[in-house]
């Protein structure tokens, strides 16, 4: 049996189910392999990059590792955005990358590249195979890496010989025991003390982490009576139709959030499952911390004190910690129904874009689409203008689900990322939020959808400009090249030569509830191009007064 064959039985052996990548001739070997492998499933993209963010997505949603390959040389380099956000974001994804023949090293072969070093600042695990008999041993030890501890990728280059030597049969390596999480329970006494003594003059801050548990947030707000805000990349882990839902925190920050959050109302500050970057704090807003005392919970010790004196760091996974903070405390909370006001005039303007009120532009489009949106839908958010308006405007309600690659996610991130949130519940509907600048870099990928024939509507906001780009130049520098717009592309054009269905929509009155409903019953790709002009500009004033202190 070929050595890398036996790797990749182990892989299907741990519940790995699906091969991102694109074939080339130094993995090749890899998916000759997959044709004698039917539980190992290839999905082939347009782009290595789009693959990476596919094999993310699909890991962060399921929790299972994914493996996503792409040949020596250009290949290799295309994956490291992908692995940069997936060590941004924690992610055991496994990522090969093929080489030239051992034996051929050093000597010039076409696209030969040592990327071992490249990968390693951005994985637990970077290392070149040179022996075929410790190929399936090294990626056992690579899969270990990846998800033990605070999980993260990993990276192996293997030469296309050392793939295809035949290593005979062999028995697939065998795991060593996961270590079972725990959690301080001195640092959760400690919290639940300071709890109780702050009463009802306390609030919360959910980053991405704490949507592992998500349902025991909102037992546990409603027990305190806490308002509860969100970062960008922790929209969703509170619904924020509850009456306690402060709305998001940062980038496009809720004008609720930010008003209660850097106020005087509260003398504890909860911060669950959040690094507290610059786009989670609004530039790390001093207003945020000052004065009161911080409780942070994360499962990765490197976050806890890292931006902020954190008074009770309590160190474990979100959900066992916020478990056993239920059962330690004994408060008969009262949902305080004033924060409820976060989101009563997006409430209003849905119900005006509903009836064809409001004005047409992005961020009345963005508005329609979440009105119209079934109650157990995902967006997937890409990089862009019109990220700023869906984090302020999209509603995430009880059911529905969010995710944006913000932190290290690049423009046209989410046209492949989406592909593996589909793959991962294929049976929640799954809206891509993307625009024309990201579109024209990796928009093929609605052709990958089609062709595995993955129900997703993609939206595309249509401004004819890098949007976020030129409202954030004018309003640092106060004016902006003219090559920053374009003569408009039709994108509706562009779906109907793939043969994708399509529509064109410049109005309220085409973007209604039966007409999402039409779209997504279709079960299959759907492209939306939405035509707006995108001369208001967005919501995005505290990245720009982040980047005028580096720049002045």
């Amino acid at each position: 049996m070929r050595a890398i064959e036996v790797g990749l039985r182990f892989l299907v052996q741990q519940g790995v189910k699906y091969v991102f990548g694109i074939p080339a001739g130094s993995i090749n070997a890899i998916y000759d392999a997959l044709l004698d492998i039917p539980e190992l499933k290839p999905i082939v993209a347009k782009h290595e990059n789009s693959s990476g963010y596919m094999a993310g997505s699909y890991t962060r949603i399921t929790g299972i590792p994914s493996l996503c390959v792409a040949s020596s040389g250009p290949g290799a380099t295309n994956l490291v955005t992908p692995a940069a956000n997936a060590w941004k974001q924690k992610l055991p994804v496994i990522f090969i990358t093929g080489s030239v023949p051992s034996t051929k090293l050093g000597k010039g072969g076409a696209q030969e590249l040592y990327a071992e070093p490249i990968f390693a600042s951005i994985t637990k695990m970077s290392r070149t195979v040179l022996d075929p008999h410790e190929l399936p041993e090294i990626l056992a030890e690579a899969y270990h890496t990846a998800i033990s501890g605070v999980p993260g990728p990993v990276h192996l280059a293997i030469p296309i010989d050392i793939q295809m030597k035949d290593i005979g049969e062999r028995e697939l390596p065998v795991l060593p025991a996961l270590q079972q999480p725990v959690i301080d329970l001195a640092a959760v006494e400690a919290a639940v003390e300071r709890i109780k003594a702050a009463g009802s003059r306390g609030a919360i801050l959910l980053g991405s982490g704490a949507k592992a548990a998500s349902d025991s947030i909102v037992q546990f707000a409603e027990m305190l009576g806490w308002g509860v805000a969100t970062t960008p990349r922790g929209k969703g882990a509170f619904p924020e139709d509850h009456p306690l839902s402060l709305g998001g925190y940062g980038l496009s920050a809720n004008w609720k959030a930010s008003e209660y959050l850097n106020g005087g109302n509260h003398e504890v500050l909860l911060i669950i499952g959040s690094s507290l970057g610059e786009l989670a704090t609004s530039n790390w807003e001093p207003r945020l911390v000052a004065g009161r005392e911080l409780i942070h919970i994360d499962y990765d010790a490197n976050e806890l004190g890292k931006v902020y004196e954190t008074h009770y760091p309590v160190h474990g996974e979100v959900k066992l910690v916020i478990a056993e903070l239920l059962e330690q405390l004994s408060v008969d909370g009262q949902v305080d129904e004033a924060v409820s006001e976060a989101f009563a005039g997006l409430a209003e303007a849905a119900a005006a874009t509903e009836s064809g009120e409001e004005k047409w532009n992005t961020r009345s489009a963005i508005r329609g689409l979440s009105a119209a949106a079934p109650k157990n839908a995902r967006f997937f958010l890409d990089i862009g203008e019109f990220m700023t308006y869906s984090i302020q405007n999209v509603l995430i309600e009880s059911g529905q689900e969010f995710d944006i690659d913000i932190n290290f996610g690049g423009m046209g991130s989410g046209l492949g990322g989406v592909l593996g949130a589909q793959l991962a519940e294929p049976n929640r509907p799954t809206i891509c939020i993307t625009g024309d600048g990201c579109f024209f870099m990796h928009g093929l990928e609605v052709l990958t959808a089609k062709e595995y024939q993955l129900p997703i509507l993609f939206v595309v906001i249509n401004n004819a400009r890098l949007g976020m780009v030129y409202h954030g130049h004018m309003l640092q520098y106060k004016r902006c090249l003219d090559d920053f717009s374009q003569e408009r592309v039709s994108i509706a054009g562009i779906a109907r030569s793939l043969g994708l269905r399509h529509a064109e929509i410049t109005s309220l009155d085409q973007l209604q509830r039966e007409h999402v409903t039409e779209w997504l019953s279709y079960g299959e790709p759907v492209v939306i191009e939405v035509i707006v002009d995108g001369n208001e500009i967005p919501p995005m004033g505290e990245r720009v007064k982040f980047l005028q202190g580096a720049t002045y």
